[in-house]
């Protein structure tokens, strides 16, 4: 039997998990990222879960390679972390070379929400289908496309921003600047001052107040955070509309906080969809990703699947 070891590099934590290729976890290590220490220091943490997972490999198991999900951007093609805002220090480091020379093992690396995508693609709520679009909505907007069986690349890996797409031309603002949970957040602040009864006030300062935050008031049923919670839905529908028109999708699959733990503004979302979207489209199913907090680690594991296939 083959495994594969997959590689969550985030800002704040790393995970690795031994896998098989049918998606089952075997072994898995969580550390916090020595993010403020260094790209060298980070690695070196990286290898150190490689071997602790890999000693979980089964009698007769074959390791057959290392999946890597990292924030971007990154060039998947030729291995290198670019230049992460999340992670400081990282300026060109040819990460999957490096790796693969200390592991001694092949390795890919890939945009860590396009890992996610190939992850419920493969593994989770999008199995099946030859043409997917992944979303992740919590501080920002991300995702991944699955168009025709293969994930979208574009130009050194780059293709698919989808938080990036302009949604309001009159102020120039990117999807993820109106709907994601940053903004949610920075709407609720703009709205409290003229509602001193909301139930914000009890919960948060409009300093600090966040999505989570607001989820809350209106699970209580506060009108302020109601209203805010219908405009969320309103927008993650207008992006799903332009979602729907460029990469034509079987299915949209949906994860991160701000969905995962409000799915009511899904059926928000669908009513735009069902008043701007094209009439082939009104079928595609919309709905939440099924691999919760394992979907970057089972997506790295599908990246380095995915990625073999290709050179093959």
């Amino acid at each position: 039997m083959r495994y594969i070891i997959g590689v969550d590099l985030g800002g704040t934590q790393l995970r690795a998990a031994l896998a098989d290729e049918q998606g089952q976890l075997y072994d898995e290590v969580r550390v916090r990222t020595a993010a403020d220490e260094g790209s060298a220091a980070v690695i070196d943490q990286i290898v150190d879960c490689v071997v602790q997972v890999r000693a979980a490999l089964p009698a007769g198991g074959a390791l057959i390679g290392i999946g890597v999900g990292a924030p971007g951007p990154l060039d998947p093609f030729e291995g290198v972390v670019l230049d992460p805002p999340n992670i400081p220090g990282w300026n060109n480091v040819p990460l999957r070379a490096i790796l693969a020379e200390r592991c001694a093992l092949p390795v890919e690396l890939g945009n860590d929400a396009n890992a996610a995508a190939l992850g419920e693609w493969m593994f989770g709520a999008g199995r099946g289908r030859r043409n997917l679009v992944y979303l992740t909505v919590s501080t920002g907007i991300g995702g991944g496309v699955i168009a025709d069986g293969r994930l979208l690349l574009g130009y050194r890996g780059s293709a698919a921003e989808v938080g990036l797409h302009i949604v309001d031309a009159a102020s120039g603002s990117y999807w993820e600047e109106l709907a994601s949970g940053t903004a949610l957040g920075r709407a609720a602040a703009e709205g409290m001052p003229a509602e001193p009864a909301s139930l914000l006030h009890g919960l948060a300062s409009p300093e600090s107040v966040t999505a989570a935050e607001v989820s809350r008031a209106a699970a209580a049923g506060d009108a302020l955070a109601l209203q805010l919670m219908q405009r969320e839905g309103q927008l993650l529908g207008a992006g799903l509309v332009n979602m729907l028109h460029l990469f034509a999708p079987e299915q949209i699959v949906i994860g991160g906080s701000v969905v995962i733990h409000n799915p009511y503004l899904i059926d928000w979302a669908r009513e735009v969809v069902r008043a701007r979207g094209h009439a082939i489209y009104q079928s595609v199913p919309i709905g939440l990703a099924a691999l919760g907090d394992r979907a970057g680690i089972l997506g790295a594991v599908a990246l380095f699947l995915h990625m073999r296939e290709g050179r093959a």
